[in-house]
């Protein structure tokens, strides 16, 4: 009988100093998580494996605005909590700036310099509901000089948050690319 291995649990996140040459053999895949600790955690652990630069992971959750005015029960959502209530997008909008963005930043131990490329809201084709969009991008060299990229190429890193009219669901794309 086989025996298992066990994978090894960081808890802590690093913050990367130097660019390592890529890995040979890449696991990285696309994944979908419901919890925003869920999803920080795999960012973490990609930036162990050294897979930081390949990333495609959605997120779709309750942000923690909601769920502290709900008391953690969904039955006490109000229709207005979406994104058609200026309030949900300014508290969202808040928590995307001084929350989300930094923990993506502190748990892949790099230093992203995220701008917003795009901000609106679009109808569907009959004008019976909307999502309102934010999107950020990162073109910069991530807090490393130049002469790190000659182990690795270059990465783009892209950001998108929805928010839609009919609950206060958020969903979140990250993305990073190799250019």
């Amino acid at each position: 009988m086989a025996k298992k291995q066990r994978q090894t649990q960081h808890t802590e996140p690093i913050h990367l100093e130097h660019l390592e040459a890529a890995p040979k053999v890449r696991t990285s895949h696309e994944m979908n998580f419901d919890s925003l600790e869920e999803f920080e955690n795999y960012i973490m652990g990609e930036s162990y494996d050294n897979e930081f630069d390949n990333l495609n992971v959605h997120l779709k959750y309750l942000p923690p605005f909601i769920v502290s005015e709900i008391h953690s029960n969904e039955e006490n959502i109000k229709p207005h909590m979406n994104s058609l209530n200026k309030k949900f997008r300014r508290q969202l909008q808040h928590h995307l700036q001084k929350h989300l963005i930094p923990e993506i930043k502190k748990m892949s131990g790099i230093d992203y310099n995220f701008s917003k490329a795009g901000e609106g809201q679009e109808f569907n084709q009959y004008g019976t509901s909307s999502v309102y969009k934010w999107h950020y991008v990162d073109d910069t060299d991530h807090g490393f000089g130049e002469d790190e990229y000659k182990q690795r190429q270059h990465w783009r890193a892209m950001l998108d948050v929805e928010a839609n009219s009919e609950d206060p669901t958020v969903r979140v794309d990250f993305k990073c690319v190799m250019n």
